[in-house]
């Protein structure tokens, strides 16, 4: 009797596989689309020559010629996309990489340490270190927080190192350019040097900031918020302005004011770059779990791997280095965090806010920019390589198939009481069935040795020959070579066993 194996897209976890009933417990490399399972794109290699630093900010944009230009914040220097990559870090420039604080006692994890012994300095604790960038037209605003100067780059001269702007306040964390075409300065440090207040140049004038003018719009709002303001992102409903504690909502009200701004919802923001923004939206993680916001409104995002995520997330690292962005291609957010015992990013999580699913992987990127005005994303490592993204069937050469796999949960073949044979599968592959293999694992008591059936090569008209025997058993899907596959709807040839061994 073919008995269909029904299972949602998407990821869930609980304590094993086998209290994961009907869903998929692990998976590395793949995604869902309307309900069939996919490898996710290979990646090309950009950089001839290895970038000075770690990878921290990808900004692509096209120019009044419909150039494809592309901006690189690493944490030593600033490049420009020119084939090959050109420094153009201005002088004085104060790079992510070069900050830090004094160490000292407290400085760290609870009981990481001798008590009684300062800590030593060390660049991990220079929390929130990060890049912003702005097209204002076809040029580019830019600042870092670790510098707080904002910088003009004009595209039309790409290997002429930014300049900073005059007349621009200093002491800023983040940029934005409004729709109304202010320069905005988010977290500037202001006359009581709280980092509280965003400020805006005139409109159209990136070298007006006289606040105190009647006759231009320039001017500046100080916050009530409870830490100091960090980082400014475009939604459909203005500019949203965070800070590690609050959300504000900043909008356009015109004259005498210019700009007015709402508190909509409290956060405990892991890290600014941790917010990606997707068709006028927002969505990022927080110590309490994911946010999004939509129209006005800021909404816990339901992840059921949340638990997970947090638990492996690396308790000193794992902040510092979460980064998150819209994929472009396919509608996803992708959010990158550090593991225990990694000082960088190396796993993934998406979350596809088309159908509502998440999976996640291991990939080490401390960077990404959307397929938004290119038709790649692109990612960032930590050892100075960019990559185009979704871009071929290899890893920039390499095979990448050996850790493709999805894995299922117990799949409820059976209600336990007795035993079952599975002879027999039929796989909807749609294509690539040659480039899967599927494995099959069983167990006859509940906390008994978990046995292993194949692996077994689907025929090219869809069924599997198998030979599983158990009370109870789940599947796992490898890939075995690169190139396109699919696993869609999954079928079994369920017979009544008799409690062998056979495999």
């Amino acid at each position: 009797m073919l008995i269909p194996i029904t299972l949602p897209p998407g990821m869930e976890r609980n304590n094993t596989p086998y209290d994961t009933p009907g869903r998929f417990w692990d998976m590395n490399q793949v995604r869902w689309q309307s309900s069939s399972i996919l490898p996710i794109g290979g990646w090309q290699r950009t950089t001839g020559t290895v970038l000075d630093g770690a990878v921290r900010k990808l900004f692509v944009y096209r120019d009044n010629s419909n150039q494809r230009n592309t901006l690189v914040g690493t944490d030593n220097k600033i490049y420009a996309d020119q084939s090959p990559y050109v420094d153009i870090t201005p002088v004085g420039f104060s790079p992510p990489g070069s900050g830090g604080v004094s160490g000292g006692f407290g400085t760290g994890l609870f009981g990481a340490g001798t008590f009684g012994t300062p800590r030593a300095v060390s660049p991990l604790f220079a929390p929130y270190l990060f890049y912003t960038f702005a097209n204002w037209g076809e040029d580019v605003i830019l600042t870092a927080n670790s510098d707080g100067v904002l910088y003009y780059y004009i595209t039309a001269t790409p290997t002429v190192a930014p300049v900073a702007i005059v007349g621009a306040p200093t002491g800023n964390n983040a940029v934005v350019v409004t729709d109304e075409r202010h320069v905005m300065a988010i977290g500037q440090a202001g006359g009581s040097g709280t980092y509280r207040r965003i400020a805006w140049s005139s409109s159209e004038d990136t070298t007006d900031w006289n606040f105190a003018s009647t006759t231009n719009t320039a001017g500046f709002i100080d916050l009530n918020s409870t830490s100091p303001l960090q980082k400014g992102v475009k939604v459909r409903e203005g500019i949203l302005v965070f800070s590690l504690s609050d959300v504000f909502l900043v909008t356009y009200v015109s004259l005498p004011y210019i700009y007015g701004a709402s508190r909509i919802s409290d956060t405990q923001l892991l890290h600014p770059d941790s917010i990606a923004t997707f068709n006028g939206k927002a969505v990022w993680l927080d110590r309490e779990g994911f946010k999004v916001y939509n129209a006005g409104v800021v909404s816990p995002l339901d992840c059921p791997i949340l638990d997970d995520i947090m638990q492996e997330m690396d308790p000193v690292y794992g902040p510092f280095r979460i980064h998150a962005c819209h994929n472009g291609v396919y509608p996803e957010i992708w959010f990158f965090y550090a593991t225990t015992g990694e000082t960088e990013a190396n796993r993934y999580v998406i979350w596809s806010y088309a159908e509502n699913w998440w999976a996640w992987g291991m990939l080490a990127r401390s960077a990404m920019s959307p397929a938004e005005v290119y038709r790649y994303p692109y990612m960032g490592a930590s050892d100075g390589n960019i990559y185009e993204h979704e871009n071929g069937t290899s890893a920039a050469g390499m095979p990448m198939f050996q850790d493709t796999f999805a894995e299922t949960g117990a799949l409820g073949l059976g209600n336990g009481d007795g035993f079952i044979d599975v002879n027999q599968m039929l796989i909807a592959t749609g294509f690539g069935f040659n480039s899967i293999s599927v494995t099959a694992f069983s167990q006859m008591t509940p906390e008994g040795t978990e046995r292993t059936f194949g692996p077994y090569s689907p025929r090219s008209d869809g069924y599997t020959d198998t030979r599983i025997n158990g009370r109870e058993a789940r599947l796992r899907f490898n890939a075995v070579a690169d190139g396109p596959w699919a696993v869609g709807k999954v079928r079994a040839d369920v017979a009544n066993g008799r409690g062998g061994s056979r495999r």
